[in-house]
């Protein structure tokens, strides 16, 4: 299962269950930060989610370069399981567990860092580039309605007027709760000639998403045109 999170508007991962347990563990995810996986209903607490667990009273370390590479965040996430078992097996396995991982961050420095440090100084960062991976939170390439363009449209109160899940009118007859509804509104793989885009980006028009308020953020705006260029998954 993999878990997307967020956090103020920004999107991170998606994440192993093993990896957001460690992430909790050493404060880098927080127990209020919301998630959502494949096949969930809607945005939860990332406590919520099946299988995750609060931090403990005993955190176990986790290596920063978990971060950077997943290989590091198995062998990590490995530690924090073996710390939540019986006391001596528990200090036999952190103890191994933490030379495994070790091992796994020399052979990081070696072979991956390198290519690491330049994927990231040529791309400028995948938040500002707009392609790539979504761990960042700055892109919405590769992700789903629910997990991309829902919680932006959510934050701007479109749901409001276009929600047709109970069974009521919805402004317009755009219902954001249905795909064929909303497909009506994008052009698939052209997102400036989509009537969604044009509606969430011009404050001038007289049918602007949202019709009262702040619009959507350029960054915003970027997400969803990123999405829809991409395929527009449902």
């Amino acid at each position: 299962m993999m878990i997307h999170v967020m956090r103020d508007g920004q999107q991170f991962g998606p994440y192993t269950l093993e990896d957001v347990n460690a992430y909790l563990g050493q404060g880098t995810l927080l127990p209020t930060d919301q998630a959502w996986y494949e096949g969930a209903a809607d945005w939860m607490l990332l406590t919520q989610v099946p299988g995750v667990l609060s931090p403990g009273a005993a955190p176990v370390a986790v290596d920063p370069m978990a971060a950077a590479n997943p290989a590091v965040a198995a062998a990590d996430a490995a530690v924090i399981s073996a710390a939540n078992q019986g006391s001596k097996k528990k200090k036999t396995l952190i103890i191994a567990g933490s030379a495994i991982g070790m091992l796994v961050i020399a052979g990081v420095l070696c072979f991956v860092y390198p290519g690491f440090l330049k994927d990231d100084a040529g791309g400028g960062g995948d938040e500002n580039s707009g392609g790539g991976s979504s761990a960042g939170g700055g892109s919405g390439g590769g992700g789903t309605f629910a997990a991309v363009v829902q919680p932006i449209l959510k934050k701007s109160n479109c749901y409001d007027c276009h929600d047709g899940s109970g069974g009521g009118k919805v402004k317009g007859g755009f219902d954001l709760t249905d795909d064929g509804s909303t497909k009506e509104a994008i052009v698939i793989g052209d997102p400036d000639n989509s009537e969604l885009i044009k509606r969430i980006s011009d404050p001038s028009s007289e049918d602007r998403m949202p019709p009262k308020g702040d619009m959507l953020s350029p960054d915003d705006v970027a997400k969803i045109k990123t999405w829809i260029k991409d395929g527009a998954k449902f």
